[in-house]
């Protein structure tokens, strides 16, 4: 994808740098750029700094490097605020501006190859390539565990309930249940990931089942 004159001129104001988890998390910042009328923004960008720390975890576990992951991980949604409304297209379009950013900070020319792609690759779910490596599939890995935290279930939760009868919270929150249990199925790139994936949607699940439950309860009244 072409990248904005916009983009460009904030990728020309970096360098190498000794830091450069600071560096990236100052860059990812100032690409998402949170305003009042894009608060949404801030939300990309705190979900980048919290899938970076889960991409720290399972990094340091399984004996992946550490840094690398934690800046594959920040960059991963880098490119949303390019994208508008066509936010399908911000996998390719984050990848895109991770290779600009990374050969501009000067990143070591084959691990940054590989941080593009997992970064393209992201958004994959149960088709996965042949040639996609653990590491890249860590960076996807560590978004979907952030994307079924606590946070997020809440979020589901408050949608699936929100001024509904109980006859339709009881059929949203067995789709969530169903999509939770799918996501259990889907193959991870280390058993690290799959154990804290695991505990998130099984959190989620008992806590929907636990709604399911009080809904049903509306019946007898």
């Amino acid at each position: 994808m072409a990248l904005s004159e916009r983009a460009l001129k904030i990728i020309a104001r970096y360098n190498k740098t000794d830091d450069v988890i600071d560096t990236t998390k100052k860059f990812v910042y100032e690409m998402l750029e949170p305003t009042p009328d894009r608060g949404d923004m801030l939300y990309r960008y705190e979900h980048s700094v919290r899938v970076a720390e889960n991409g720290k975890v399972i990094a340091t576990s399984e004996g992946l490097p550490v840094t690398d992951m934690a800046v594959a991980c920040l960059l991963h949604d880098v490119g949303y605020r390019e994208c508008g409304d066509d936010w399908p297209s911000h996998p390719q379009m984050s990848a895109d501006i991770a290779r600009e950013y990374l050969a501009r900070i000067d990143y070591d020319p084959d691990m940054a190859k590989e941080i593009v792609q997992g970064i393209s690759r992201h958004n994959l779910t149960d088709k996965l390539p042949e040639d996609m490596s653990i590491f890249q599939m860590t960076i996807r890995d560590s978004d979907d565990i952030d994307r079924f935290d606590i946070i997020r279930t809440a979020m589901a939760m408050g949608s699936s309930v929100h001024e509904k009868t109980n006859v339709e919270i009881i059929e949203s929150c067995n789709k969530q249940i169903e999509i939770a249990r799918w996501m259990m199925t889907l193959k991870r790139g280390t058993q690290t990931a799959k154990t804290m994936m695991d505990k998130e949607l099984t959190q989620r699940i008992e806590l929907l089942e636990q709604i399911i439950a009080q809904a049903n309860k509306g019946f007898s009244y």
